[in-house]
């Protein structure tokens, strides 16, 4: 689910040039997900906190989380959102290649793909005003 797309890794070299121009924002990558039948938020809980718990052990950088539901609006069942926050492009980059050949983070990875459907990611820079 969180596997490293070819798009990703093209935008990850064009923006590693002016890594520095954004070294004082953060970087989240946000997944539109559906949760699988059969599965519940606590399933989808479950991994993803494995996730984090893995990412912070292997990589140098605070990696965080959130699982976003809608409160108000198209708040279709099964439907929410991975924003997983990363403090640099780096630290984004490095998470991204953690996982290869690492029986435990594609285990992990393998599970989050289990629980639900991610059809689209994003990745956006982020600062504080």
């Amino acid at each position: 689910m969180r596997s490293i797309h070819l798009q990703l890794l093209a935008l990850s070299a064009a923006l590693s040039f002016g890594a520095t121009a954004i070294a004082d924002t953060s970087i989240n990558e946000v997944f539109t997900c559906q949760i699988k039948e059969g599965k519940t938020m606590d399933d989808v809980r479950a991994a993803n906190s494995k996730w984090v718990k893995f990412m912070n052990a292997n990589v140098d950088g605070d990696i965080g989380s959130s699982i976003v539901t809608a409160v108000v609006g198209n708040a279709a069942v099964g439907h929410f959102l991975y924003v997983d926050h990363f403090p640099s492009l780096d630290t984004w980059s490095e998470a991204k290649s953690a996982t290869e050949g690492n029986d435990e983070g594609e285990a992990i990875d393998a599970e989050l793909g289990e629980v639900a459907d991610c059809s689209e990611n994003r990745l956006y820079s982020s600062e504080d005003s």
